[in-house]
């Protein structure tokens, strides 16, 4: 089977690291299948294309800058409107991420006759998706997100030896994933428990001056550590030597269709302190130790001291939940995409 995915513009974020992941595991089990994605808006497509080679993943997944859309069995849209706007689709499958509603109006816009299928992430999210276009019900599949241990390499940071325990972060700094209320938090967390903490954040935005003035502003910029963006390969190393140093991964997003940091995170040994949304509850199995309402600053400081306190009960705890990002539920429902698509 060969599929064209569309998307707006290469990141390497989420979408670039779920794709990836399906070419690792397509590769591992000898699935026939070939991923060509067409971004609208380029972006960092060399970086993208570079990684792809490294691991010899071109013959599952590779990037087209020109469109022919004869060559490909089935035509994807991830969160794409230009997609339903080319004049020689007359109907592709879209694969829908976008947790902020706002974020995925687009949705209302787009012409039932135009789609084949529509694929999420979670059956959360199938639920969401039938509120939000009902005539669309019939036509949802769950296709769901996996971490695997192929698509990360064994760097080694050299991390330093810190007294105080790093708090990380990892992923967009802007207003949408809420890191201003981790600085706020944790500033009182100090005030309450004691100078214990540092907060250590992986990655960045297009407003990442403003968040540092925010930081500045909190007066907490003597204990905030910014990495530069970490690449895919070097996550995993990053995150299992963080785990050496007793560190806890946290996130205050009020919006995820997955949360693949979150994921990462878990597989790799980090006790989460995360927002108690839909997405987040299903990678923690409802486990209140790791959730608190979104922006409660009281319920955020008092857990994070639980599991400081008590880290290595967490962390089996956490262990305990990688069996819920192995392949084997991703290959179970691509069969059933499979099997479905071809009836259509």
């Amino acid at each position: 089977m060969r599929l064209l995915y569309l998307y707006k513009w290469c990141t390497i974020g989420g979408v670039e690291r779920v794709l990836i992941n399906r070419a690792f595991v397509f590769k591992k089990y000898g699935i026939p299948i070939k991923m060509d994605i067409y971004f609208y808006y380029k972006g960092v497509i060399n970086d993208f294309k570079k990684y792809i080679e490294k691991y010899n993943l071109n013959e599952y997944i590779d990037v087209v800058e020109k469109l022919d859309f004869k060559k490909y069995d089935y035509v994807v849209s991830i969160d794409t409107p230009e997609a339903f706007e080319e004049k020689d689709l007359k109907n592709l499958i879209l694969e829908y991420h976008t947790s902020y509603e706002d974020h995925g109006s687009y949705l209302k816009e787009v012409p039932q006759e135009k789609v084949k299928l529509v694929l999420v992430p979670s059956d959360y999210f199938k639920e969401v998706l039938k509120k939000r276009r009902p005539d669309l019900g019939n036509r949802v599949l769950v296709l769901r997100n996996f971490v695997i241990e192929e698509a990360f390499d064994h760097f080694n940071y050299h991390l330093p030896e810190w007294s105080l325990k790093p708090i990380v972060w990892i992923g967009r700094t802007d207003y949408l994933k809420n890191p201003h209320f981790i600085v706020k938090a944790l500033r009182k967390f100090r005030n309450v428990y004691g100078d214990k903490i540092f907060f250590c954040v992986v990655g960045s935005s297009v407003d990442e001056e403003d968040f540092i003035s925010f930081i500045r502003k909190e007066g907490q910029i003597d204990r905030v550590v910014f990495y530069p963006n970490i690449t895919f390969e070097k996550v995993g190393a990053f995150l299992r030597q963080m785990s050496q140093k007793e560190a806890i991964l946290v996130s205050a997003s009020k919006g995820e269709s997955f949360g693949m940091a979150v994921a990462e995170a878990i597989y790799f040994g980090l006790p989460v302190l995360i927002t108690d949304i839909p997405s987040h509850r299903d990678l923690v199995q409802n486990n209140k130790t790791y959730l608190y309402e979104i922006n409660n600053t009281d319920e955020f400081i008092s857990k994070l001291n639980n599991i400081i306190q008590n880290y290595d009960q967490c962390k089996e705890e956490i262990l305990r939940l990688r069996e819920n990002f192995t392949p084997k539920r991703f290959l179970d429902d691509w069969e059933n995409f499979q099997r479905i698509i071809g009836q259509r």
